[in-house]
């Protein structure tokens, strides 16, 4: 491109620390797309002669057929090219990614909404849900696996971690949320919980949900919502890991 070339012709001589190309080695599948795709064939087929041969082939996957096949042809005509300028294009290139702005947010898109819909009500967080999946599937499915509520304690909390989650929840706050697991997504949360902890605490606990009686359903959320923000806590310091949600539906899966 044109703006390439004014760079190669301003930045040519000129040698930065380290190596570019291991810099630009390093870029997600994602950047070096939108590299390969903004770039000319030339700059692009040698981008991809730079990268190993896996990585290579993972990007060609990537990119619409016509310009991987333009991209691939023009690799045939780079048996020329000088290795100062492949040091060059490198040098221009890996200037591309100072120059970026920074982002404006840290999280992408789906983890923000994600965390939203996390501090929300079930009734608003299914009904926007609902809505994403009309209008942008694939994002909807980004969302999803960043959300993490009360009912999914049993399939990406390990059994193991039960005992130190359970010491960490206040009582009453525990009490609450399991009296309140009443229907068909929550309740499978409470066997999970009861049969991971010792006899004698499963004993008590189910004595004191028996007790407790009827929870209001929003005082039932408050306590599952403080349930989970300890989890979440717990997760942010390294006391625990959640089970990636691609795995634990493959298990439910299986086990079907």
């Amino acid at each position: 491109s044109a703006q390439t070339a004014a760079r190669l012709r301003k930045e040519a001589g000129v040698r930065q620390e380290g190596d570019p190309w291991q810099r630009l080695r390093g870029l997600d599948l994602e950047d070096l797309a939108a590299i390969a795709a903004s770039e000319s064939t030339e700059v692009a087929a040698v981008l991809l002669s730079k990268l190993d041969t896996a990585r290579a082939a993972e990007l060609l996957g990537t990119l619409p057929g016509p310009l991987a096949r333009r991209i691939t042809y023009a690799v045939s005509q780079t048996q020329a090219v000088t290795p100062e300028a492949v040091d060059r294009i490198g040098l221009s290139l890996a200037s591309q990614l100072d120059n970026r702005p920074a982002p404006a947010f840290e999280d992408e898109p789906g983890a923000r909404v994600g965390a939203i819909l996390n501090q929300s009500t079930a009734h608003t967080r299914d009904a926007l849900l609902t809505s994403l999946d009309e209008t942008d599937a694939d994002f909807a499915g980004r969302v999803r696996k960043e959300i993490f509520t009360f009912a999914h304690i049993s399939v990406r909390v390990g059994p193991r971690d039960v005992p130190a989650l359970v010491r960490n929840i206040d009582a009453d706050t525990l009490v609450t949320a399991l009296a309140g697991a009443t229907d068909e997504q929550t309740s499978g949360v409470v066997d999970f919980l009861l049969s991971n902890m010792s006899q004698r605490m499963a004993d008590n606990l189910r004595d004191e949900v028996s007790d407790r009686g009827r929870v209001k359903p929003r005082e039932a959320e408050a306590a599952m919502n403080e349930v989970v923000g300890i989890v979440r806590q717990m997760v942010e310091m390294g006391e625990i890991e959640l089970v990636d949600p691609d795995e634990a539906l493959q298990e439910e899966a299986d086990e079907a």
